[in-house]
């Protein structure tokens, strides 16, 4: 059998083959799309939070959901044991601006030193919310020992990270051009 009659399909010429702009794109992207195939990287561990893993997280979020416990646990034993005749509503409303505070320092220390996009920025507020109100519920559960903290292991979590998401979109949305933030 002669080599030359047996021909593959790509070497096949047509006779319409004048050079026009459409065939040689045509031809082009055929070799484009018969190139192997593209892989694309595969996440590590916990790159499931917009590209970050999680130990970038809890770089972003344990200094200040620290600050955040030691504070606010520090404020209620003070209340209990030092300070009983103070109104309970004004140590609320303390515990609200050291809350407002904390999650403002997450939000522009991880814009500024973390170089965070919003969508991650929004995220650690949300992780950092429930990690807080996770050890807040726990230690109610022993400090006050009622039935009420029961029912507070589900809801202090949800509320620090819905406290955590508004103050932190508040920031984004209002201070967002002045932080440099990247959408």
């Amino acid at each position: 059998m002669d080599q030359t009659s047996h021909t593959h399909k790509r070497d096949i010429s047509y006779s319409s083959d004048e050079g026009h702009p459409w065939e040689e794109a045509a031809r082009f992207d055929n070799e484009v799309y018969q190139s192997a195939p593209v892989k694309t990287p595969a996440l590590a561990w916990g790159e499931f939070l917009y590209g970050k893993p999680l130990n970038w997280y809890w770089k972003v979020i344990v200094w200040p959901m620290f600050i955040l416990l030691v504070a606010e646990i520090g404020l209620r034993v003070m209340h209990t044991r030092y300070f009983p005749t103070a109104s309970s509503q004004l140590m609320e409303w303390l515990i609200g601006g050291i809350r407002l505070g904390v999650f403002s320092y997450l939000t522009i220390s991880g814009i500024k030193q973390f170089l965070a996009f919003k969508r991650q920025i929004l995220a650690a507020a949300v992780l950092s919310g429930l990690l807080a109100g996770i050890i807040l519920a726990i230690f109610q559960l022993f400090w006050y020992f009622e039935l009420w903290v029961i029912f507070n292991l589900l809801g202090q979590p949800l509320l620090l990270a819905f406290e955590g998401l508004i103050v932190s979109w508040l920031i984004c949305l209002f201070f967002g051009k002045n932080l440099k933030i990247k959408q």
